[in-house]
């Protein structure tokens, strides 16, 4: 691949991007704040460069992987004197459209280009390459980048323009993120009711819970924070409240998540949110399925 490529944020995510990229045989720049992430993958073979502005002096892709859209907000304004024409800046944040729109515009200013570039799979899929990928923006940008997108994508959208990517990503986790709350009251309902909840999940087709909640081995982290899951939540109001939307249902449903975030804390894993359920319910599924909970 000719253009280079740099990424800023290398969490579990963005660390996982840059080792599917260079088992495609592409080795990234990287930075992050945190400098002992970016030291790791210094070990494993990266660039580490000094600061995103040096970065991005460097390459012509900058794939971005932060928190939220003031992180993406402030990192773009501190190396807008570093973009240049030709330069594509791939958002991989689950961002907020609005906040998006307004960050393809300072971009465009210094004749770069920016996609918001919604990803879906968590960790393993950036590690293996699977990820879903939801881009919005110029087409044209679109077009040079994708055969980055290619190595780090299984499906692959262009949804439109500035913002689209990111609506995109809020529409899947406000579906995902909404399914997995009523499906754990599903199960806890029918545990109740004296039904196995492991048949349960196989009528229901709940093929998630099988592995995640349900398999022999015990409860598997999903490596995502409940705090992230709350933030999808308010960025999903936040779009709805722009186009006037009433969505009753997931507000019920984001009330419910910012619950579990009191009980469980902000930090635990999204798997964790069964267990405030549970204590909810009176009901404990690893005894509905004949194991000892924990």
């Amino acid at each position: 691949m000719s253009q280079t490529i740099g990424i800023i944020g290398v969490g579990k995510m963005g660390a996982g991007m840059w080792r599917c990229l260079a088992e495609a045989g592409t080795k990234a720049t990287v930075f992050d704040a945190y400098a002992p992430a970016a030291e790791a993958l210094g070990e494993q073979g990266a660039t580490v460069a000094a600061s995103p502005a040096e970065l991005v002096a460097a390459v012509d892709v900058v794939i971005l992987s932060l928190p939220n859209s003031g992180d993406v907000a402030g990192v773009v304004d501190s190396i807008a004197g570093a973009l240049r024409a030709g330069v594509v800046i791939i958002d991989t944040t689950s961002g907020e459209p609005a906040i998006s729109r307004r960050v393809a515009e300072t971009v465009a200013a210094t004749g770069a280009a920016y996609l918001d570039a919604g990803v879906s799979g968590g960790p393993p899929g950036a590690d293996a390459g699977t990820l879903k990928i939801m881009v919005g923006g110029d087409a044209a940008a679109y077009d040079q980048v994708q055969p980055v997108l290619d190595i780090l994508g299984g499906r692959i959208w262009h949804c439109g323009g500035a913002g689209t990517g990111h609506a995109m990503k809020t529409a899947l986790n406000l579906s995902n993120q909404g399914k997995m709350l009523l499906e754990i009251e599903a199960l806890l309902m029918c545990g109740r009711a004296g039904l196995d909840p492991a048949q349960v999940a196989d009528v229901l087709e709940l093929n998630t819970w099988r592995h995640f909640l349900l398999g022999e081995g015990g409860r598997i982290p999903f490596g995502f924070a409940i705090d992230l899951a709350v933030k999808d939540w308010g960025v999903a109001g936040g779009v709805a409240s722009e186009h006037k939307v009433p969505m009753p249902i997931a507000g019920a449903a984001m009330q419910t998540m910012r619950a579990i975030r009191a009980e469980a804390g902000p930090d635990a894993d999204l798997i964790d949110a069964v267990n405030v359920m549970e204590k909810w319910a009176g009901y404990d599924l690893d005894a509905g399925l004949g194991r000892t909970s924990g």
